[in-house]
This record gives C-alpha cells, sequence and structure tokens, in this order.
C-alpha cells in the first residue's frame, strides 16, 4: 500500500478499488455514501475465485498456448448499481441511498465490457460468479477487517 492517504468523505481508503471502499464506506456508516464521479460509469466486477479458475485453464489448455484471453465476467453494472446493491446487503433495503459526487479519477473510463468470446470458444471457460454471489463474500470478509481495525 502506498504511503499517502487517500479519502473518500470522511473514510480512508483501504485498497483504492471500488468493491471494497464501497463495502467498507457502508459498513462504517457513510451516510450520504461517497461516489467518484456521477456512479453512472460501468464496470464487470469478476470474483476472484472465477479468475484463479480461468488462469489455470490459460495454463493448461493446449488452446491457450501463446494466446491471450479476457476471463472476466461479461455482466455490466454501474457503480451506482454497485452502491445501491451492497447498501441494500448491509443496511437493509428499507434504508434509503443517499449519494454525493466526488471528484473523479482524471481519466476513469466510463464503460468497459470484456469481450470474453474467445476463452469461451477456445478454451470452453467462462466466468460464472455474479456480483451477488461476489458481495455475498465480500462483505462478510470486509466487515471483520473493520472489525478488525485492519481497515
Amino acid at each position: 500500500m502506498s504511503d499517502k492517504e487517500i479519502l473518500s468523505g470522511n473514510i480512508r481508503l483501504a485498497m483504492s478499488h471500488v468493491v471494497p471502499d464501497l463495502v467498507q464506506k457502508v459498513l462504517k456508516g457513510q451516510d450520504p455514501l461517497h461516489i467518484l464521479g456521477d456512479g453512472l460509469q460501468v464496470r464487470c466486477y469478476t470474483y476472484g475465485g472465477d479468475i484463479a479458475k480461468g488462469i489455470r485453464v490459460c495454463m493448461e489448455h493446449e488452446a491457450a498456448l501463446n494466446e491471450d484471453f479476457n476471463i472476466s465476467i461479461a455482466q455490466p453494472t454501474s457503480v451506482i448499481e454497485l452502491a445501491a446493491q451492497i447498501w441494500a446487503k448491509v443496511r437493509g433495503s428499507d434504508v434509503t441511498l443517499r449519494t454525493v459526487s466526488d471528484r473523479p479519477y482524471q481519466y476513469d473510463v466510463r464503460f468497459r465490457l470484456p469481450s470474453v468470446e474467445k476463452a469461451k470458444r477456445l478454451l470452453g471457460y467462462e466466468a460464472t460468479t455474479g456480483l451477488d454471489g461476489v458481495l455475498d463474500e465480500v462483505i462478510p470478509w470486509i466487515a471483520e477487517q473493520v472489525k478488525l481495525g485492519t481497515i
């Protein structure tokens, strides 16, 4: 981790990745929730276990020799949709999500959608864990780290 402290509202960012940063902000009670930019940036959030499986397939499959693959999930979600999903899982759907837009990164990409067709066609590989499953694993882990004071 860098020695530079990065704040988002009143929360020091621990990992500078949108999923764990939003989760920790919601867990720590940030309200309104600070989001970089307008929240309309679109990303595909891939489960680490799926990435590990994809890497293994690439290492073991003969069709992967001297090729490159995108092993991400191709399920687009905006940052504001992600924030709402995290909020509902942590705070409940009966608590209204309020957000404030912080200054975005200077060169933030508005839309990222990987082309995963090649991995599916040549390797038979496709990431399958949806965002709901990712959050069901990530939220408790981050909650434990917050409790332990590591983030």
